[in-house]
């Protein structure tokens, strides 16, 4: 009974009763992605009024999938869903035991991806204490996250989608603003993202950073190679647009010298 009730509430969530047709992408990624323990946990953060509907598919992916939907007050969030047996388990596992945050690390890989969700969460509250703008965190259970929605009707284009889109002045800027990120993560928050790309940030009313799961503290031994791996692919990315960059190795040791 209890198995039952949970798949009906998630049903309500999907909106499928009426609208499974229309919605057939959705429900194809959810058969595809809920299992159990995600049903469960949607039904739980459904029952707290933290998920009322998910609507429409954001983004698809190896390890997770990103819902648009709304809470029980119609306000407009973003469901994070990481699948709970993925092919990225190896690359989860030397994440995470490099990251001296974490302390015991399951073999199980169900709970491994728990402590891998608690950490985006965790990695997104501290990217706002340092004043980057980011999605704000609402609530994380297992192996699902709830955050802002960014957008109007329509999820908030990538910087990679609106490319043609732009000026030199524009693409100036944001060179600007995501140097300005690297550096405020590191020297204040003694933090960094780890896989800042054109892919990574959204534009709505200025940059938005998203992505924050590999994003990880100075201390890790893993730092400062990710560190490199940001000022190489901002540098990289926008000295193809025609912005006068820095070197990044220079920019490197600026940043690790001080």
């Amino acid at each position: 009974m209890r198995e039952e009730a949970i798949e009906r509430e998630v049903e309500e969530i999907l909106g499928l009763r009426d609208k499974r047709e229309k919605d057939s992408e959705l429900y194809k990624i959810a058969n595809e992605v809920f299992d159990r323990t995600t049903k469960e946990t949607l039904a739980y953060l459904h029952r707290r009024g933290k998920i009322e509907e998910l609507y429409g598919v954001i983004s698809t992916g190896k390890e997770a999938n990103v819902f648009a939907g709304v809470d029980a007050e119609g306000n407009k969030i973003a469901v994070k869903i990481y699948r709970t047996y993925t092919t990225e388990f190896r690359r989860i596992w030397e994440y995470l035991a490099a990251d001296p945050r974490i302390g015991y690390l399951p073999k199980d890989m169900r709970k491994l991806v728990f402590v891998w969700t608690r950490r985006e969460f965790k990695n997104l509250q501290r990217a706002i204490k340092y004043a980057v703008r980011v999605p704000e965190p609402v609530i994380f259970r297992n192996n699902v996250l709830v955050m802002e929605f960014i957008g109007d009707e329509m999820p908030a284009p990538r910087l990679k989608d609106v490319e043609r889109e732009l000026e030199r002045s524009d693409f100036e800027e944001l060179y600007d603003y995501l140097i300005g990120v690297i550096e405020r993560l590191w020297k204040r928050g003694d933090m960094v993202h780890g896989d800042l790309s054109e892919y990574n940030v959204l534009l709505w009313d200025g940059p938005v950073v998203i992505d924050w799961s590999q994003a990880t503290v100075r201390r890790n031994r893993m730092s400062v190679e990710l560190l490199k791996r940001d000022l190489r692919n901002v540098t990289s990315y926008f000295a193809r647009k025609g912005v006068e960059v820095e070197d990044y190795e220079v920019k490197l040791r600026e940043l690790i010298e001080r």
